[in-house]
């Protein structure tokens, strides 16, 4: 609802004990951006209370298909940065 384009498409599924995505209750099993609508405002980072979303500066607005302007969530996830931990685990 963060989104004055609607641009973003959330369909949330429960976390089951046998079946477990995430640390909370729910997870997002479809997560789409339709980058033809989106007018890159910002608001959908600033609402994210997980900082799961960023916005920057590699993008591209040009295509033959307005359907190819639709990113999924797998299209969209970063790779993990190579972090080194300030702490060893278990010191």
């Amino acid at each position: 609802a963060a989104c004055p384009a609607d641009c973003i498409r959330v369909v949330a599924a429960e976390n089951t004990p046998e079946h477990r995505i995430s640390a909370g209750e729910r997870y997002a099993a479809v997560y789409e951006i339709n980058l033809s609508r989106c007018i890159f405002c910002g608001y959908c980072e600033v609402a994210c209370p997980f900082d799961a979303i960023t916005m920057g500066q590699d993008y591209e607005m040009s295509d033959y298909s307005r359907s190819d302007l639709i990113f999924t969530k797998e299209m969209l996830l970063a790779e993990p940065l190579d972090r080194t931990p300030l702490r060893a685990e278990g010191e």
